[in-house]
C-alpha cells in the first residue's frame, strides 16, 4: 500500500518524466476494465500544467526517477485525454484548440482551494473576484467572462457556476479549454470552458490525510481514500474536506464538503459509474466590490489602492452562504475496439442567501457610499441527460473518427421577493471603517425567474488523410427556449432560436508530436439576467452570437515542449449605457496571442512561461463608447516560474513565480485605468518518509512584497487585491 502511495506525493514533472518513457495509448486501443480507470499515456500533451522539476535520485543526478506504470494509474496523475463533449475524447495534442490542464498533483502542490488561483499562472486568463467574496468563482478567458450557465462543467456536464467556489480537493484535474466552443457544448461564451473531473476510484486501496494552514487563521483538513471491493468489482473514492477560521481581511469562514465516486464492473466492457458532491460554504463579515459611475467620478484615476488586509466591512450581520449538490450517472459501454458508447444524467443544485456591502466611490480620495444588498434566499436546479457514440472506420486510405450524440439541458433559477439594496451610510477607505448597524427583513418567498430548455443534436468528424494532414468538421443543431418572469409568476421575456454551430479545422503534423492548425468555431451564449444596480435589474437578456478564428502550434519534446496560438473573436456586445441600462447592442473584437512552454535545464532547473496580449475594441455600439477599448483587459500579461529540485538535499524543490498584469481600462467609457502590478510568489516542498509512510511537507508565500493593487471583476467593478499569504500543509499517506 506504501508502494502505490508514492505516486500521490510525485510533483507533475516526476510524473511527466516517467510518463515520456512508456508508448502513447488511445482509449480505444485498450479494453474497458483497462481504460475506464487509467488516464491514456501523458506523452505529448503541450499545455499541461507544471510547477516542480524532475526528481532524481541521489547517486544519478540529474536523470529521472521512473514511475511505475501501476503508480500513474491508481492516482491518474498523468495529462488524461481531452474529452470535449461533441469533439469526443483526444489527446490534447490532436485538437485544434488551446487546452491546459491542472492535475490534482499540482492542486496539491500549490495548495489550491480557490479557481482565481488555480488558473493564475496562465495570461489568458484574468481572475475577478477573491476567494472569500461573492465573485470567487468569476474568471475572465481571452477578454470573455465566462457563461455563468453554461460555461462550467463537471464531468462535462453543466452547473450554474454563480457565487460558488467548488471544492478542488474532489478533483482529479481541472482542463480550460480556451475560446469559442459552441458545437462542442451548446450554448456558451466565446471566452472557453472549464470542465472539473472528479476523482475516481484507486485500483489498490489508498488513504491520505493532509492538514493546512493560510492566512489569517485558517485551518483545513482533509481526507482522501479509495480502492476496490468485491473481487475489483466495485469501486469507490472518498474525499472529505473542512476548513474554518478568520480570513486575512477579518471575515470568517467555514467550509464542509464532501464528495463520493463509485464504479461498478457489471461485464468485460460495461461500467456503470456515478458522483456525488456536496458542500456548505459559509463566510461571516464579508464586502463585496467598489464600483463607480464613470458620468460622475471626478478623475480619470482610481484611489491607491489599499492593503487587502483590512476589514471593510462596517455592517455587523454581512454573511454569504452557499450549498451545493451535484449527482450524475452513466454507463459506459466498449462495443469493439473500435467503437464506444456512454450514457449520462446530470442534476445539480446550489442554494445561496446573502447581505453584503457594495461600496459606490465617490472621488479619489477614497470616500464612498456603502450599499447593502441582500438576498434572503436564491437557488437553481440544472439538469442534463447526453448519449455519446465514438468510433472509427476507414474509406479506402482515409480515417475517420467519429462522435455523434443528443443532449437534453434544462435550468430553472429561483430568486427572492422581497430583498432590499440601500444606502447605510458614508466611509472613506483609509480611515477607520465606522460600524453601520441596519434592520434587514431576511424572510422572503422565492419566484421562478428563468427558465431554459436545449435539446441538441451533435456530429463531428476528424478524417486523417495522411499521418501528416487531418481535417476536423463538426456540427450542432440546438433548439434553445429561454423564459423571464416577474413576481407573479407572468412570463415578461421569451426567446426561441434554432441555431446551426459549424467548427471546421485543418491540423498538419510536420513532425512526431507536433501540431500546426487553423480553425473556425461559432457559438451562442446566453444574454444572462441583469444586475441590481441597473435601471433594467433582472432583465433576462437575448442570447449573444460570437465567431472565432484561431491560428496555433504545439510541440513536445523530451526535455522542452511549447504551445502558441492567435486568435480573433467576434461576439455580440454588453455593457451600460449612458442611461445606466445594461443592453446586448454592436460588437465587440478581440484579437490576441497567447504563448505557453517549459524547459527541463540542467542542474535540475525547470523555467516555465506564460504570455498573453490582447486587443479588444466596440464596434457598432452606443455612441460614447463607440471604438472604444474594451474593459478590463490587461494588453499584456506574463507569468514566468524558476523551480529547482535541490539536488543536494534529496526531496527538497523549490518555485518562484512572478506575475505581471498590465494596465487596463476600468470601464467600457474608457474614463478611468486600473494600474498594472507585479507579484511575486515563493514556494517550497519537502519530501520524506516517516516509518514506512510518505510524508510531504509544502510551503508558499504569495505576493512576497505586499504589493497593494486593484483587480477588476468588470466594467466599473474592482475589488482590493490579495495581501501578502502563507499557505502551510503537511500529507501523509498512510
Amino acid at each position: 500500500m506504501a508502494h502505490a502511495q508514492e505516486t500521490a506525493a510525485k510533483t507533475p514533472a516526476e510524473i511527466r518524466a516517467a510518463a515520456k518513457k512508456k508508448p502513447s495509448a488511445t482509449p480505444q486501443q485498450q479494453p474497458l476494465t483497462q481504460q475506464a480507470h487509467k488516464p491514456p499515456s501523458a506523452q505529448a500533451h503541450p499545455g499541461k500544467s507544471r510547477s516542480a522539476p524532475v526528481q532524481t535520485a541521489p547517486n544519478q543526478p540529474g536523470k529521472p526517477q521512473i514511475a511505475k506504470r501501476e503508480e500513474l494509474d491508481v492516482h491518474g496523475t498523468a495529462t488524461p485525454a481531452f474529452s470535449g463533449g461533441a469533439l469526443g475524447s483526444k489527446r490534447p495534442l490532436d485538437t485544434p484548440f488551446s487546452i491546459r490542464t491542472i492535475t490534482s498533483a499540482e492542486i496539491q502542490e500549490r495548495q489550491v482551494k480557490s479557481l482565481s488561483r488555480l488558473l493564475s499562472q496562465d495570461a489568458s486568463v484574468v481572475t475577478n473576484g477573491d476567494t472569500y467574496s461573492f465573485n470567487a468563482y468569476s474568471v475572465t478567458v481571452r477578454g470573455v467572462p465566462l457563461d455563468d450557465y453554461n460555461g462550467y462543467k463537471i464531468n462535462g456536464s453543466p452547473f450554474y457556476m454563480t457565487t460558488v467556489e467548488l471544492p478542488l480537493e474532489s478533483f482529479e484535474n481541472v482542463q480550460l479549454l480556451k475560446g469559442a466552443s459552441g458545437y462542442m457544448y451548446g450554448f456558451n461564451a466565446p471566452g472557453g470552458i472549464i470542465n472539473y473531473q472528479t476523482k475516481k476510484p484507486t485500483e489498490n486501496r489508498t488513504f491520505e490525510v493532509d492538514a493546512g494552514y493560510s492566512s489569517g487563521a485558517i485551518a483545513s483538513e482533509h481526507i482522501d481514500t479509495g480502492g476496490r471491493l468485491f473481487n475489483k468489482v466495485f469501486g469507490y473514492r472518498l474525499n472529505l474536506t473542512h476548513e474554518k477560521g478568520e480570513t486575512y481581511n477579518g471575515s470568517h469562514v467555514e467550509r464542509y464538503s464532501g464528495s463520493l465516486g463509485v464504479d461498478a464492473r457489471i461485464t468485460k466492457n460495461l461500467l456503470w459509474t456515478a458522483d456525488a458532491i456536496y458542500q456548505d460554504r459559509k463566510i461571516r463579515g464579508l464586502v463585496q466590490d467598489f464600483f463607480i459611475d464613470p458620468t460622475t467620478y471626478p478623475s480619470n484615476k482610481l484611489p491607491d489602492p489599499i492593503s487587502g488586509n483590512k476589514n471593510l466591512n462596517a455592517y455587523p450581520g454581512s454573511m454569504f452562504t452557499s450549498h451545493v449538490l451535484f449527482l450524475t450517472t452513466g454507463l459506459k459501454w466498449d462495443i469493439s475496439n473500435n467503437w464506444k458508447f456512454r450514457v449520462d444524467y446530470s442534476h445539480s443544485q446550489d442554494w445561496r442567501s446573502y447581505q453584503s456591502e457594495w461600496m459606490s466611490l465617490n472621488n479619489r480620495e477614497g470616500d464612498y457610499d456603502s450599499y447593502l444588498s441582500t438576498d434572503p434566499r436564491s437557488w437553481s436546479d440544472y439538469n442534463q441527460a447526453q448519449g455519446i457514440l465514438e468510433g472509427s472506420f476507414h474509406t479506402g486510405f482515409v480515417k475517420h473518427d467519429v462522435t455523434l450524440g443528443a443532449t437534453w439541458q434544462g435550468l430553472t433559477k429561483y430568486l427572492p421577493t422581497n430583498s432590499e439594496y440601500v444606502n447605510i451610510g458614508s466611509q472613506n477607505m483609509y480611515a477607520p471603517i465606522i460600524p453601520r448597524p441596519w434592520n434587514v427583513n431576511n424572510e422572503s418567498s422565492v419566484y421562478r425567474n428563468y427558465r431554459s430548455d436545449q435539446v441538441g443534436l451533435f456530429l463531428s468528424d476528424t478524417v486523417t488523410f495522411t499521418p501528416q494532414w487531418s481535417l476536423l468538421a463538426g456540427v450542432r443543431y440546438t433548439n434553445f427556449q429561454q423564459s423571464g418572469y416577474n413576481a407573479a409568476d407572468v412570463r415578461t421575456a421569451a426567446y426561441k432560436v434554432n441555431p446551426v454551430t459549424p467548427t471546421v479545422a485543418l491540423l498538419y503534423h510536420p513532425v512526431r508530436n507536433m501540431t500546426v492548425y487553423a480553425s473556425y468555431v461559432q457559438a451562442l451564449e446566453n444574454g444572462g439576467t441583469v444586475g441590481d444596480t441597473y435601471k433594467n435589474a433582472r432583465q433576462t437578456l437575448p442570447p449573444i452570437r460570437s465567431d472565432q478564428v484561431e491560428v496555433g502550434a504545439k510541440i513536445t519534446r523530451r526535455s522542452w515542449d511549447l504551445t502558441g496560438a492567435l486568435y480573433r473573436i467576434t461576439r455580440g456586445a454588453q455593457y451600460a449605457n449612458a442611461d445606466n441600462y445594461y443592453v446586448s447592442s454592436g460588437t465587440q473584437v478581440y484579437q490576441g496571442f497567447e504563448l505557453n512552454g517549459h524547459v527541463d535545464l540542467p542542474l535540475g532547473f525547470v523555467v516555465t512561461d506564460s504570455l498573453g496580449i490582447e486587443a479588444s475594441k466596440y464596434k457598432k455600439t452606443d455612441p460614447s463608447i463607440q471604438g472604444n477599448t474594451a474593459e478590463a483587459i490587461p494588453t499584456f500579461q506574463n507569468m514566468f516560474t524558476l523551480t529547482n529540485n535541490i539536488q543536494a538535499v534529496p526531496g527538497l524543490s523549490a518555485s518562484a513565480e512572478v506575475h505581471y498584469t498590465g494596465r487596463m481600462w476600468g470601464d467600457a467609457m474608457n474614463v478611468y485605468h486600473i494600474p498594472g502590478y507585479t507579484l511575486l510568489n515563493l514556494r517550497a516542498s519537502y519530501r520524506t518518509h516517516i516509518g514506512k509512510h510518505r510524508v510531504t511537507f509544502r510551503a508558499e508565500l504569495d505576493n512576497v512584497a505586499n504589493t497593494h493593487y486593484w483587480g477588476v471583476l468588470a466594467s466599473d467593478y474592482f475589488f482590493v487585491g490579495a495581501p501578502r499569504s502563507v499557505y502551510l500543509n503537511a500529507r501523509f499517506d498512510l
